[in-house]
């Protein structure tokens, strides 16, 4: 009998945290429209002055071909949207000395810098780790 209580008393658990849980709400703060940035592929990190900070792959406003070389974006909790750098700036692909095609999130220094990284551009054309300070545009 006191098997049976337990199991009872775990279903009840169970049942209660999934009702709770499908309370939860989803929304979305802000979509990318090609200008501001493509694919973002990388998490966001929230910074000490509590907005959120990331990167897309593409998009922006330099654009060779059919492709851009991506961004560095701020969003704050209510969902603004703000694009802080588009690369490939400094000349045109294969030339983009400041970077091209930002693959990875953003990681925040002490000082309030944040550092990333490009997959191609700079000097070389394999890539760049750049830092950008924070801020409103």
């Amino acid at each position: 009998m006191k098997r049976i209580a337990n199991a009872v008393g775990k279903f009840t658990l169970c049942a209660a945290t999934a009702i709770a849980l499908s309370a939860q709400t989803f929304t979305t703060l802000a979509t990318f429209d090609g200008t501001d940035g493509l694919f973002p592929v990388a998490p966001v990190v929230q910074a000490i002055d509590g907005d959120f900070y990331g990167t897309t792959r593409e998009g922006g406003t330099h654009t060779y071909d059919l492709y851009s070389a991506g961004t560095v974006f701020k969003i704050t909790p209510s969902g603004a949207l703000a694009t802080l750098y588009d690369f490939c700036t400094q000349g045109s692909y294969p030339n983009c000395t400041d970077g091209a095609w930002p693959m990875a999130g953003l990681v925040q220094a002490a000082n309030g810098d944040l550092y990333g990284t490009t997959s191609n551009g700079g000097a070389t054309s394999v890539g760049t780790v750049f830092k950008i300070t924070p801020g409103a545009r």
